[in-house]
């Protein structure tokens, strides 16, 4: 009887430590996780400078996220985010649908090029949704169906989005410009239809091409506008 309570002693002791160094650890497994899993999601760089999750208040905090240009496009990161926050229902980590309360991203700076017939930004986008060349494109054999199971999908909802003091550079028509960007707000991602945290970046990514878009034909129209030769100078009158 004795040995019996011992060898569970150990064995809860064990398990009380596993769980403890998990727990401990937790921030430095989800900085391995998005460096792992998000070169393979957007099929380009990813690197994590310092993440602060607090599984209990939901709160999770990520510093310095770098994504790099997508094949095609030059060396220097498309995006650098300087801070998120993100703010959700810890309970609904245990289900199939994760309710995040609200997601700031702060000082947000994005590099706009053109290549081959179209845009890093529309290429990253194209990546998240599935663009990429197929199982049989690649010539390796798809597995066959498991049609007895059925996966539960994991869907998101974001009810609040807000992107502010973001910056993008471009070079049009061989013209360099820095154009701040309005704050992106959003509500209710994912509330009206079940998505998935797929469709979800590639809606947001939709809305952060458009007013990237917007920002540049905007400024090159005041330029040819005012005949301003340097589109550096009308910018400093803009902003």
């Amino acid at each position: 009887m004795k040995k019996s309570l011992k060898i569970f002693a150990v064995i809860a002791g064990l398990i009380v430590i596993g769980g403890t160094s998990v727990y401990l650890g937790r921030n430095t497994l989800i900085k391995k996780a998005v460096e792992t899993a998000g070169p393979k999601f957007l099929q380009t760089t990813v690197s994590l400078g310092e993440v602060d999750f607090q599984p209990f208040q939901g709160h999770l905090m990520l510093k310095e996220l770098h994504i790099g240009n997508p094949e095609g496009f030059s060396e220097n990161d498309l995006f650098s985010l300087g801070l998120i926050t993100v703010d959700l229902q810890p309970k609904t980590l245990l289900t199939n649908k994760i309710i995040i309360n609200q997601i700031l991203i702060d000082k947000v700076a994005a590099r706009y090029e053109i290549a081959n017939g179209t845009n890093n930004i529309a290429m990253l986008q194209k990546n998240i949704a599935g663009g990429q060349k197929t199982a049989t494109e690649k010539n390796i054999p798809a597995e066959p169906a498991d049609l007895s199971v059925e996966k539960p999908v994991k869907t998101v909802i974001i009810k609040d989005l807000s992107v502010k003091n973001a910056k993008v550079s471009a070079a049009v028509s061989g013209v360099s410009m820095s154009l701040p960007l309005p704050t992106i707000h959003m509500t209710g991602i994912g509330e009206e239809k079940p998505s998935t945290f797929k469709e979800v970046t590639t809606s947001i990514m939709k809305v952060f091409s458009t007013e990237t878009l917007n920002a540049i034909a905007d400024a090159t129209a005041q330029a040819v506008k005012s005949g301003v030769d340097s589109i550096e100078k009308i910018l400093k009158k803009l902003f």
